[in-house]
């Protein structure tokens, strides 16, 4: 096979070969050190990367199991009735445990199955140079060639193959030429057709593709296009940041995971700018060191990030502190993590990026330093994006800490969006208590309907319709206005307000405080009623969840929950589900308050969490139109009016 016609000049294969592992980090010095100072994690690759040697792999549909994928994999098929089950399969990210294991063990069977399947893959998915003229619409689709799994191989699990077998016997000259020519092929119809599926650049897919062809341009030089793919990719990843990282920080899709994952994508450029000599803007490294803090602010105080939109409740905020740590040479990340996870959980997870750490030793010095520690801080507890409309409000941040993630962005920016206007999800006292249900599948079914819809989330509803149309998994119908408009701390109680009009002429306005860093107060004001039913939900982290005086009481052995309401009208217990990762979910409950209403109707919920057998008292009395009384250790009053919420405590 010639290269040749790939090149900007003709060099043999073994030049080139020679070339490129002149480039590859010493991952001898890397899988040395590794061994003797993060044991664990290296018993949990290899035991990963036998279950990978065997064909036994976890993907989209397995109902979070492994399943056989075939030997080599099936690349071309199709299963559970699920598109990410063909596409996770061809980012083989299974490599990554396969080629760690070679490099730490030097067991020949675990590179030489990388090899084999890479070669199956080029024989198996035919790229033709005429492939560059086929419809955009084409590499959307369900395939291996789709933009975005171009993209995810070209930056995450193919240059791995270089890292970790570039100097082996088993990275031939033969194989080097099939490699160059895979993906110079791919990248070439990625340079092409990304830029038009995405020319906003507003999407975390861009980034993605964009890492790919840097990548792949910064490996590979020689490729006749490396330079204008190099420029093209630097400047596409600047735009991504300022198109997709907000200014308040978040990014745009205003998914917990996504955002997680994005900095860990515009993190790895930076990383690439360190190693490969090159440097991004002053104002992107600003934006993405401003961008770090929602990763912590919209982790729970249980070390989990809360799963609003398509995102799932991870621990994926250590990533962006790794990340933010390798860009930025700044522990704050990680500190704040380890505050609310176990050194365990911190390491294990932070050993999936060990290896891309320019200084290896003194990064794992670094994790070790964290253990017993207690990360001190100066962040505000009080988070507002404007752009994402969502307000996030804490205690505190340790473990123990209150904490509300609160939503309210219509019309969305996105699919990934749920329909969710006004939703919220709190934990307290160590345990998740109202939670967002998560993503739990992508697929065009009920589960995914069930998991996006309205009274799938805490908020309300009128005539129990959702608050804008589902059309399908990645189509809703129109929606009005609807945004979080404003958020303040005020002094011993920290307060967000928010309005939507996707029932107009119904008009529907939502405060949400917590209060003296002890419970939660809730307001709906509802405005344009004409004998509706008016129905709010709470779907609660429980499966044990009784009526009680003036509401319910939810009860777990770790801490529990009281809802107290001002008007309780005909109340229902409802079975729910919560999703963590992917077609895994359990059991839940979803509290229902309903009744029907004319005119103007406002309801005020107050939530407590408590530990021990004996509940809290509390008693809601109106005391007139839309101001009401309640005591919880002091005597509160709330004041609803029409933008606001006015707490005094006596």
């Amino acid at each position: 096979m010639s290269i040749q016609k790939w090149l900007k000049e003709p060099i043999s294969t073994t030049e080139l070969l020679g070339n490129v592992r002149a480039r590859l980090e010493r991952m001898d010095v890397k899988s040395a050190y590794i061994s003797s100072h993060m044991p664990e994690s290296v018993q949990q690759t290899i035991a990963k990367a036998d279950f990978a040697y065997q064909g036994m792999l976890m993907l989209p549909g397995t109902g979070g199991v492994r399943e056989f994928v075939g030997n080599p994999p099936q690349w071309l098929e199709r299963r559970h009735n699920d598109n990410e089950y063909l596409w996770q399969l061809n980012r083989m990210t299974d490599w990554q445990d396969l080629l760690e294991a070679y490099s730490l063990t030097k067991n020949e069977k675990y590179g030489r199955k990388v090899i084999e399947e890479m070669l199956n893959w080029i024989d198996t998915v035919k790229i033709t140079e005429d492939m560059i003229d086929l419809p955009l619409s084409y590499y959307s689709e369900c395939h291996p060639l789709r933009a975005l799994e171009l993209g995810i191989r070209s930056y995450k699990t193919w240059p791995l193959v270089l890292e970790h077998l570039g100097h082996s016997e088993l990275f031939t000259e033969e194989v080097l030429e099939q490699y160059v020519t895979a993906v110079y092929k791919q990248i070439k119809i990625l340079r092409h057709v990304s830029p038009q599926l995405w020319p906003k650049a507003d999407h975390n897919h861009y980034l993605m593709e964009c890492l790919g062809i840097l990548t792949t341009a910064l490996y590979f030089p020689e490729l006749k296009e490396a330079d204008e793919w190099r420029e093209f990719a630097i400047d596409a990843i600047e735009k991504c940041c300022f198109a997709q990282l907000t200014e308040d920080g978040g990014q745009i899709e205003g998914c917990p995971s996504y955002h997680n994952g994005c900095m860990f994508w515009f993190g790895l450029a930076v990383v690439l700018a360190k190693r490969f000599g090159f440097q991004f803007s002053e104002s992107y490294m600003e934006r993405y060191k401003k961008n770090l803090d929602y990763s912590i602010y919209s982790l729970r105080p249980t070390g989990k990030c809360v799963p609003v939109g398509d995102s799932h409740a991870n621990n994926l905020a250590i990533m962006g502190g790794v990340y933010g740590y390798f860009a930025l040479d700044d522990m704050t990340w990680l500190g704040l993590a380890a505050n609310l996870m176990s050194s365990d959980e911190i390491m294990q997870e932070a050993s999936r990026h060990v290896w891309r750490a320019l200084d290896v030793q003194r990064f794992v010095s670094d994790l070790h330093a964290l253990k017993g520690k207690q990360y001190v801080c100066d962040k505000q507890t009080t988070f507002w994006n404007r752009t994402l409309h969502q307000a996030i409000i804490r205690s505190g941040w340790d473990r123990e800490a209150l904490s509300f993630l609160f939503t309210c962005r219509s019309p969305i920016q996105n699919f990934h969006a749920h329909i969710d206007l006004m939703s919220f999800d709190f934990t307290a006292i160590g345990k998740e208590m109202v939670c967002d249900p998560g993503l739990f599948c992508f697929r065009e079914d009920e589960d995914r309907k069930q998991f996006k819809s309205s009274n799938y989330h805490s908020t309300l509803l009128i005539d129990d319709r959702d608050h804008f149309a589902y059309r399908g998994s990645w189509d809703y119908g129109p929606q009005e206005k609807g945004e979080i408009y404003n958020v303040e701390n005020r002094g011993f109680y920290q307060l967000a307000s928010a309005y939507h009009l996707n029932y107009v002429p119904i008009v529907h306005h939502r405060h949400i405080s917590l209060v003296h860093d002890k419970f939660v107060v809730i307001a709906d004001r509802v405005e344009g009623l004409e004998q509706h039913k008016v129905q709010r939900y709470f779907h609660l982290d429980f499966t044990d969840v009784k009526e009680a005086a003036g509401g319910v009481v939810a009860t777990n052995e770790i801490a529990n929950l009281a809802i107290f309401t001002s008007e309780q009208g005909e109340l229902a217990f409802l079975p729910g589900r919560l999703s963590d990762v992917n077609d895994v979910a359990r059991p839940s409950t979803r509290v229902k308050f309903e009744g029907s209403y004319n005119g103007s109707k406002t309801f005020l919920t107050v939530l407590v969490p408590y530990k021990g057998e004996t509940a809290p008292d509390v008693q809601i009395k109106e005391v007139m139109d839309g101001v009401y009384e309640f005591g919880y250790g002091e005597r509160y009053q709330v004041a609803i009016k029409d933008k606001d919420m006015v707490i005094s405590s006596t």
